[in-house]
């Protein structure tokens, strides 16, 4: 990776659905891309394990999903914080870049969080450039602001950058960008980092995964993975795993690897070159549900709907669930609300700059599919996901 220009290791979901379809439109449906297939070796998921029956792993698949089929419910993510100590003081919001959707809207909910907690929110678009990054790090740092919010950029990216704010004693915030887990370093997010905000990727996977075990209804599962170069894509495919791992005829016969600039030109004619290659494939899993538009393009040109079926996670943009809701080929999109990830994200730094240990950084995720989406309106994502968090949080920082 040339850590000078653009990159690919800051998480992207919900990519704005009219460029990338934009650019999808200029390019050949048969594109070849320098991803390899691989076969699953023997002792991999489904044949190292013993087998639990068909119909128990259905309904396990069944139950799960029905864990995260309402909407999501707030829970405060650690003790209240006195947001009012903190009136005036500033946080610097920088971003991977602003065409992502998903990123926009976490923007958009950690600006009407500082707001209504009396902090100033200042932002700095990255342009999906390393060095620009930096500079808004660089800039967060000048100014003596009380907390650096990472939108979409791996601590990986720019470790000196993180290295600097610490060294002046600025916590930074990643959102989007690990798996949570608060026993390890950063609460998941990397070394140097306070803390974040993002739902779980290895749920998110079993989801996937069990989206495909039901709708086979225990028939044998094949699938290609599609995942990119991130901190994300490894633990939503060990979620895939953990599920498969326990299925005798369910398994990954292929991995591939699509750069997100190359998402509109080579996603459709590599799925298109997987399905016929692989007559038994019934399965796509890309791990972000952008690479399921054109994942699911290439499922038609390969003449396979209704043979071949999409399943994906992010759930941030109505472009993606409207293809969900449209069916049938996109199956399922369990999600989150980005507004609510930005929330969550400035809970972390309230709690940073109060001086207090960092809260549960997983923001709750939703089961969305064909019947789940069914009549909805997706203008407003809040239709989907609620909007109790707001309430939630406010409650918890004494402003309500």
């Amino acid at each position: 990776m040339n850590s000078s220009g653009k990159t690919s290791l800051a998480v992207i979901g919900g990519l704005s659905i009219m460029s990338l379809v934009a650019a999808a439109c200029g390019s050949s449906g048969t594109s070849s891309t320098n991803t390899q297939t691989s076969k699953a070796p023997a002792s991999s998921s489904g044949s190292s394990t013993t087998a639990a029956s068909s119909a128990s792993l259905v309904s396990q698949a069944k139950a799960e999903i029905a864990k995260y089929s309402s909407q999501p419910v707030f829970t405060a993510p650690g003790p209240s914080v006195d947001a009012a100590k903190l009136k005036g003081k500033t946080v610097m919001v920088v971003e991977h870049d602003t065409v992502s959707d998903a990123l926009v809207e976490i923007t958009k909910g950690i600006q009407a969080a500082g707001q209504a907690a009396g902090i100033t929110v200042s932002t700095f678009n990255g342009q999906a450039t390393v060095s620009t990054i930096e500079q808004g790090i660089q800039q967060g740092i000048n100014q003596k602001v009380g907390a650096i919010i990472l939108v979409g950029v791996a601590a990986s990216l720019v470790p000196s950058s993180i290295s600097a704010a610490n060294a002046a004693h600025i916590p930074v915030i990643g959102v989007n960008t690990g798996q949570p887990d608060q026993t390890a370093t950063g609460e998941g997010f990397g070394q140097g980092m306070y803390g974040g905000s993002a739902p779980s990727y290895n749920e998110l996977g079993r989801l996937m995964a069990d989206t495909a075990i039901v709708n086979a209804n225990g028939g044998p599962v094949n699938a290609a993975e599609i995942t990119f170069d991130n901190p994300i894509s490894p633990a939503v495919i060990a979620g895939i795993k953990s599920v498969f791992n326990q299925c005798s005829n369910c398994k990954v016969i292929s991995s591939q690897d699509i750069e997100p600039q190359n998402w509109p030109t080579k996603t459709a004619g590599a799925v298109s070159s997987l399905i016929l290659a692989n007559p038994t494939l019934n399965y796509i899993f890309p791990v972000v549900d952008t690479i399921g538009i054109f994942a699911s393009a290439g499922v038609g040109q390969a003449g396979a709907s209704g043979k071949v079926f999409v399943v994906s996670s992010d759930g941030s943009s109505a472009g993606t669930l409207g293809l969900v809701q449209k069916g049938p080929v996109f199956q399922a999109d369990p999600g989150l609300s980005s507004p609510w990830a930005g929330w969550e994200a400035m809970d972390q730094a309230l709690r940073a700059m109060s001086g207090m240990q960092p809260g549960n950084p997983t923001v709750p995720i939703m089961y969305l599919d064909k019947s789940s989406l069914s009549g909805a309106n997706l203008t407003n994502l809040a239709n989907i996901y609620g909007s109790a968090y707001i309430a939630g949080y406010k409650k918890l920082w004494g402003l309500g």
